[in-house]
């Protein structure tokens, strides 16, 4: 574990591998192995789908189960821009990321915003806070699922 003074990877370098690590488990649909990055207790989120808020442990299990099961074949997920500040035992990160697959037999080909907290529980940073979302037009009530960020390269 890195200190101020300490050898090893710095608490940001930490917190990447744990996004990049959670990044391969939703393109395997591993709910199991996605499971290990929340933290065990006091986890909620934000997801894009309802309910307006989940309240982790089996809550959240199901949104994935049911989340991946409306996936026919591969899902692609891509950070772009992607930000981690860590200080003591809280981290966050903010990127934004290309979601794409064929969803309920309909292709899609997204950007999302995502934040994510972390904190350092045993050694470990957890997620404790998970948002997703996308912007709205008002006038509309319509998301706006075709916005495409100025850095993507698609």
């Amino acid at each position: 574990m890195t200190t101020p003074n300490g050898p090893g990877p710095s608490r940001e370098e930490q917190v990447r591998r744990q996004v990049l690590a959670w990044q391969r488990s939703f393109v395997a649909k591993d709910v199991d192995a996605m499971m290990s990055f929340y933290a065990p207790t006091g986890f909620t989120a934000f997801d894009l789908m309802p309910p307006l808020e989940f309240h982790g442990g089996e809550m959240w299990r199901e949104n994935w189960v049911r989340f991946f099961a409306s996936f026919e074949g591969g899902i692609e997920l891509e950070f772009a821009d992607l930000e981690i500040q860590a200080g003591g035992d809280l981290a966050f990160m903010r990127a934004m990321v290309h979601l794409a697959g064929v969803m309920n037999g309909t292709a899609i080909d997204t950007w999302v915003r995502q934040t994510n907290c972390f904190r350092l529980i045993d050694d470990e940073w957890l997620m404790i806070h998970d948002h997703v979302s996308w912007p709205t037009d008002f006038a509309t009530g319509q998301s706006l699922m075709g916005l495409v960020p100025s850095m993507a390269q698609r």
